[in-house]
């Protein structure tokens, strides 16, 4: 999807700055969001750092990008106990 792959290369590019400031990395921007075992790679090189906003956005890329696996949580079933105010007639 076109919407999907602006949001993903606009995340890739703040990557790439990122990765630059605080470990004077450089990354293929382009070459992130089309290749998934480079973008495993460089969130994995993202978690290496010590800056948080570092990890943060490569937990936003991981949801985001389109060719990696999505993780998905079992959701807990929990029973809704619905009291009824009104049994019989509505006053």
């Amino acid at each position: 999807m076109p919407g999907e792959m602006e949001i993903m290369f606009s995340l890739a590019g703040r990557m790439h700055v990122l990765l630059r400031r605080e470990i004077n990395r450089i990354i293929d921007v382009e070459w992130m969001c089309i290749d998934a075992g480079y973008a495993k790679e460089v969130i994995k090189l993202a978690r290496s750092a010590e800056a948080d906003e570092l990890h943060k956005l490569a937990d936003r890329i991981e949801a985001v990008h389109p060719l990696l696996p999505r993780i998905e949580f079992p959701e807990e079933h929990v029973p809704v106990m619905v009291e009824s105010k009104y049994l019989k007639t509505l006053r």
